[in-house]
């Protein structure tokens, strides 16, 4: 596993941040998502609960899956 070194604050565009929670209850799911809302700098991050199936899925595979989602979520807020 590596790990980029921290302290370069400077972001590439390469799409939008996405946090992937594992593990945690509904309640502190629920908590964090209240955080999140909150903090400016991470409330547009597209955020998401492991699964089984996504817990068999290659990193950039879900990556992907959960901006095209993502999309289809905006699309139909876009609608209303």
């Amino acid at each position: 596993m590596t790990f980029r070194k921290l302290g370069n604050d400077e972001r590439k565009n390469e799409g939008p941040r996405i946090i992937l929670l594992h593990n945690f209850s509904d309640k502190e799911v629920l908590e964090f998502l209240d955080y999140l809302k909150k903090n400016e700098n991470l409330k547009k991050s597209i955020v998401a609960v492991t699964t089984p199936t996504s817990l068999n899925m290659r990193v950039g595979e879900l990556m992907n899956e959960l901006r095209l989602e993502d999309e289809e979520i905006n699309k139909n807020k876009e609608k209303k």
